[in-house]
């Protein structure tokens, strides 16, 4: 198997993208059997030819060497030095355009495996830097792939710098930083209780802006922070709530009622009330 290792590497200037892809794919085949530690040729020899490979812009190229140069970043990454995984990541931000999902699912994975090699500090600020582009989707990878970063390095390690970030004046930019925090506590779940505190000022700046996806994200974010302490203390929650369920649901019920959804009737139940769409 070492040796067929060596004989593909030799092939990795193939021209025919067909054909390079299908080496890939064997090569990433023999890193998985034969382990990092024992194959040939080297790691630290293989990841430097794959970083020009990236650039190749044909789907199944780019899925295979994805797929290898994140199993490198998972399981072997300590092969290779700290500044050719910086250049990896400046060429992941390409792959983050690819038109295939599974692509840019495994790029935005490849980012935390990266991150946790090598620190999160400078994958974070490539990220940061690339929410500046035009391009939604582009964007939306970005935010993915920084919440992945702070699931895998520690929320703590991320936080600080993304919340300094949303000070810059640019919309793309406090929109990405509120997506990603709302990515972020979707992930980290019941870690999320640590800090609720830390970032609900920057909340409550988005929800009172004027730009409707800001309040819109911003509201993504407070559901999946509630979602994620579902059953932790919540007394300084509970008053407040308790206020607007008695003047609402307990103090005002006539005034809900034109606003009830127009339910199907069910084998048990009769949910239509027609005086009142007679009234409407």
């Amino acid at each position: 198997m070492g040796h067929l290792g060596v004989v593909l590497y030799e092939y990795l200037g193939e021209e025919y993208p067909e054909v390079l892809g299908s080496i890939l794919g064997a090569l990433k085949a023999i890193v998985n059997v034969i382990g990092m530690t024992k194959m040939t040729p080297p790691i630290k020899d293989l990841l430097p030819r794959l970083t020009p490979i990236l650039k190749n812009r044909h789907e199944k190229v780019q899925e295979n060497c994805i797929d290898l140069v994140g199993r490198i970043a998972d399981r072997g990454a300590e092969f290779v030095p700290a500044r050719e995984w910086m250049r990896i990541c400046f060429e992941l931000l390409e792959m983050l355009k690819a038109h295939k999902k599974g692509i840019r699912r495994a790029t935005v994975n490849t980012f935390g495996y990266i991150a946790k090699a090598i620190g999160p500090q400078d994958v974070l600020a490539t990220l940061l830097n690339n929410l500046k582009v035009q391009e939604r989707q582009n964007r939306v990878c970005t935010t993915v792939a920084i919440a992945i970063v702070a699931e895998t390095c520690s929320p703590f390690t991320v936080l600080p710098a993304f919340m300094n970030e949303y000070r810059v004046p640019e919309l793309n930019v406090q929109n990405g930083v509120l997506k990603s925090l709302s990515f972020l506590f979707e992930y980290i779940g019941e870690m999320g209780k640590d800090y609720i505190y830390a970032v609900t000022p920057l909340l409550e700046d988005a929800l009172m802006d004027r730009d409707l996806v800001h309040r819109q994200t911003a509201a993504s974010a407070v559901k999946h922070m509630a979602l994620g302490v579902a059953g932790l203390g919540s007394r300084k929650v509970r008053e407040v709530y308790w206020k607007i369920y008695n003047s609402l649901y307990i103090g005002a019920q006539d005034a809900l009622v034109a606003a009830y959804p127009a339910l199907e009737d069910d084998g048990d139940n009769i949910f239509s009330r027609p005086e009142l769409d007679c009234s409407f």
